[in-house]
């Protein structure tokens, strides 16, 4: 199994592209990665950021590079040792003009060569069957009365053009087309006859190749003057008269519709809630051959060694492509998948890969510094601030139920459509309206993204999870009594192998759902209204957690080595809420929650003068405060944060979905809150007097929480991973904020200037603030990772006991293998101790001491500082802790 020792994600797009990447290998080297780890580099759509919405899979991207670049950038990469993880897209592929296969289908209807691609419901009653395509900015008629719909002539043939779309006829339509010239020549008559004939053919190839020829023909006598003017004439005729561009559309095997009508009905599944991004049936064996072409080719090529596949939840057989793609794939190649694991939640021990992208450590980690002991006291302070009362458990089905009816109704009458066609049960004494209202609670009440069942019966687990959710749904709504306990005996139901293939159907179906509405419900929505503590508003972890003892964390640590030792270890990503270097500052409030309360009603008080129209509401007006603590750029820094918060805001507003939200945004609220921030933030406001002093406190707190971070991520069972530019601090928000231009250069001088010189911690420390200890400290991380990879791959996690004054700000473990030792000491919640925030190194740890195994070497070293120790029973704290309070000690020959 191939091993990546440490990763670093780039992020690939028309301004950061191959070019790009070749130019920052050497810093890259420097650095010491061990595996680069690329967002998808397949085409996209026209100027993506991110290139998640693919529109061919079978290709590079033209706005990053060709391949012949790749294949120079690998061969480069090689003689570095350095391999390639490569980010794919198995769920989904952008709805959009450049998606040809997608065209295709518009075109073709069923008769097309992708009909099957694509999860469309044919059969539903939505348009007759006619796949809508929802991105017109007002109702269809409206559109074509106010000429928003045009009929064109492009290169390729007869197209309705909306906006910058263009979506083809089907070739009915070329027959009413050509049959409204008014004096039609003879090539004009042959067309028509010709296109009649084709419309009779019938096998599909046959069909296809046929009107091909056809457009063919139309696009080379397009270039004869007079047939330019006769195409010219008709499509002027046809865009005067409204009745005959309803006519055309009624006759396609779509419909233009507006990009709201999908909250209410759809028929096509999308990613999320996303119309913008139509979804594939991976699970039929031609779509996933089709879709993993290049990739097979690049992996053949030995191009790339890994895979990290996003959305695995949305697919219709997760276990069953996983094996599908590991059978073409090899035993070799390391492969990840994008899950998000609720508290306690176990990934599937039969899967074939190598774990998760590690946002389960992220949470982990997370929760290990906060202070848990703060949780009553930024409860109670909540309390009076929250608009919404409701526990957080009950706050979560409440955000879920309104995703559901509000947003994906129309996803929902299509599951109730599917189990009356299934005929699961006999459910005629049952009103209908009830048994939509069981399927909704059942996907509502699914404590996680989903289960994994593949078979029926289920198994034990599967049903026991389905169990509990009956059991909470007769509690909670017993007026649905007889429909829960039809649809609890359909899914426990031990039926014969018809039945249960059925049921299996429904099943899979309903659990492409369910993270959809987790998803939206809770990471969308939730977590920009439930604001008790932001820090735990994050993907992979829950508001509802507040903390975990260390005892805890190292049992999470040994379990993860023992079963998924290879498991990536995030602490950012493009989809996190916020940069791991703001997380590990908010953490620093909760070890100094009656100092943090106190300033915040202090600001409270003082700042309400600038509200206008009740805007901020206290709560926004909370979340603010903590963001801006755990954002604002480091002291004497600037970082456009005033214009970075503002548009931050906009967006957490509007996913709230209370005062505003994206399909009728409330311009009064948003700007009344804009101007209040701008009011607050202004240089030498009253607030900012009072902030600035607060800031480099909790700054200098969170400085150590961040590098003890970076050390547990290097330092745990699982790959580290380094999201591109958090070498630095990452005070980012969420996307598109964590998705700014990383400035290269200023890295690249940076760790030439520190490894050119032999620079000392004490002035890594005094320069703290521009980011370059943490630099520094990643780089040495990066170095020891790749010159010791089976030592953290196969090493075992011993917890170590911690003694002494302050045994309980201490988290020590060692990884011991074959190959030597490592033992790692940090510290925790140092704010409760440590009241001289900028001098950490001169904090007595007393008696305080760790205590070592038996078996354990007698000589060590730091990797920070060369500095060796000889311990043969324990290690004192304050002797490894001199310079900067964490160690991270090798062991070495005596």
């Amino acid at each position: 199994m191939h091993n990546p020792a440490a990763t670093y994600r780039i992020q690939f797009n028309k301004d950061f592209t191959f070019k790009h990447l070749n130019a920052i290998i050497p810093y890259l080297q420097q650095l010491g990665i061990g595996t680069l780890y690329a967002s998808p580099i397949f085409e996209a759509t026209p100027g993506s950021a991110h290139g998640y919405d693919v529109v061919n899979p079978l290709r590079i991207n033209p706005e990053i590079g060709t391949l012949k670049q790749l294949e120079g950038i690998s061969k480069k990469l090689k003689k570095l040792n350095i391999s390639w993880l490569q980010d794919i897209v198995p769920n989904h592929m952008a709805y959009h003009a450049n998606n040809q296969w997608l065209m295709d289908v518009l075109e073709k209807g069923r008769r097309s060569a992708y009909a099957d691609f694509f999860d469309i419901s044919w059969s539903a009653p939505v348009y007759d069957g006619r796949i809508m395509v929802p991105f017109l900015g007002v109702p269809f008629e409206e559109a074509l009365l106010q000429g928003q719909i045009k009929m064109v002539f492009a290169g390729n043939g007869f197209a309705f053009a909306c906006g910058d779309q263009q979506y083809p006829l089907n070739l009915r339509s070329y027959i009413t087309i050509l049959e409204q010239v008014g004096q039609p020549t003879q090539i004009i008559s042959e067309l028509v006859e010709e296109a009649k004939e084709i419309q009779q053919a019938d096998d599909d190839v046959s069909f296809a190749l046929r009107f091909a020829e056809l457009k063919e023909q139309l696009a080379s006598l397009h270039k004869q003057p007079a047939i330019k003017k006769i195409f010219r004439a008709v499509v002027s005729h046809i865009n005067g008269e409204k009745n005959l561009l309803g006519q055309l559309s009624n006759q396609q095997y779509y419909r233009l519709c507006f990009w709201q009508e999908t909250e209410k009905q759809i028929n096509f599944r999308r990613f999320f809630t996303v119309n913008g991004l139509i979804c594939l049936n991976m699970q039929l064996p031609r779509v996933f051959d089709k879709c993993h072409e290049l990739v097979r080719d690049l992996l053949d090529k030995n191009i790339i060694q890994g895979l990290r596949l996003d959305h695995i939840d949305g697919l219709y057989d997760p276990a069953g492509y996983l094996q599908r793609l590991r059978t073409f794939a090899g035993k070799e190649t390391y492969i990840v998948v994008e899950k998000i694991l609720e508290d306690g939640e176990a990934l599937p021990a039969d899967w074939p890969i190598e774990g998760t992208t590690g946002y389960d450590f992220l949470a982990a980690v997370n929760n290990l510094f906060t202070q848990a002991e703060s949780k009553k006291q930024f409860a109670a302070f909540y309390r009076d601030i929250a608009r919404d009362k409701l526990p957080v458990n009950k706050a979560i089905l409440k955000k879920k139920s309104l995703i559901l009816y509000e947003h994906m109704a129309g996803e929902l009458q299509n599951l109730y459509q599917l189990f009356c066609d299934l005929e699961l049960a006999d459910a005629s004494s049952i009103k209908e309206n009830n048994i939509k209202l069981i399927i909704a609670e059942f996907l509502i009440r699914c404590p996680v993204y989903r289960y994994y069942g593949n078979t029926f019966p289920l198994a034990a687990d599967d049903q026991q999870g389905i169990k509990e959710i009956f059991k909470n749904i007769g509690e909670a709504k017993p007026e649905i009594e007889a429909a829960a306990r039809l649809l609890e005996s359909v899914l426990l139901k031990n039926g014969n192998a018809d039945y249960n293939s059925r049921v299996l159907q429904f099943y899979h179906r309903c659990m492409q759902f369910t993270g959809p509405i987790m998803a939206k419900g809770v990471e969308d929505t939730l977590m920009y209204t439930y604001d008790r503590f932001i820090g735990h508003n994050e993907v992979g972890d829950t508001p509802e957690t507040f903390g975990l003892p260390v005892d805890e964390f190292h049992a999470i640590m040994v379990a993860r080595q023992q079963q998924w030792p290879l498991a990536m270890n995030a602490t950012a990503t493009h989809d996190t809420k916020r940069g791991e270097g703001v997380r590990a500052r908010l953490n620093a409030l909760t070890d100094m929650a009656a100092e943090w309360i106190a300033i915040v009603k202090h600001w409270q008080t003082i700042n309400n003068r600038h509200k206008t129209n009740n805007a901020p509401d206290d709560n926004d007006e909370y979340l603010l405060y903590q963001t801006i603590a755990g954002s604002y750029p480091m002291p004497g820094e600037s970082d456009d944060f005033a214009n970075r918060i503002e548009e931050y805001l906009v967006k957490g507003l509007r996913e709230a979905k209370l005062h505003t939200q994206w399909a009728e945004p409330n311009q009064v609220y948003e700007e009344s809150t804009k101007k209040f921030v701008n009011a607050i933030l202004k240089p030498g406001s009253d607030f900012m007097k009072s902030f600035l002093p607060f800031l480099k406190k909790v700054a200098d707190y969170g400085i150590i929480n961040s590098l003890a971070q970076t050390v547990l991520k290097f330092t745990c069972p699982g790959v580290p991973d380094v999201y591109q530019g958090c070498e630095f601090w990452d005070l980012s928000m969420v996307d598109p904020d964590n998705r700014r231009p990383v400035d290269y250069n200023l890295r690249a001088k940076a760790l030439d200037a520190i490894a050119g010189n032999k620079i000392t911690i004490k002035a890594l420390w005094k320069n703290r603030y521009s980011g370059h200890i943490k630099l520094w400290l990643t780089s040495v991380l990066f170095n020891q990772r790749r010159d010791n990879p089976q030592v953290f791959k196969n090493g075992d996690y011993i917890s170590l006991t911690v003694k002494g004054k302050y045994e309980e700000n201490v988290i020590a473990f060692a990884r011991s293998s074959a190959y030597g030792w490592y033992i790692v000491a940090l510290p925790l919640h140092l704010a409760q101790i440590n009241t001289d925030s900028t001098k950490p190194d001169e904090l007595d740890w007393q008696n305080t001491r760790i205590i070592l195994p038996a078996n354990a070497p007698s000589h060590w070293q730091a990797i920070t500082d060369g500095k060796t120790f000889i311990a043969a029973n324990e290690i004192e704290v304050r002797a490894i802790f001199k310079q900067l309070p964490l160690a991270v000690l090798k062991s070495v020959k005596g």
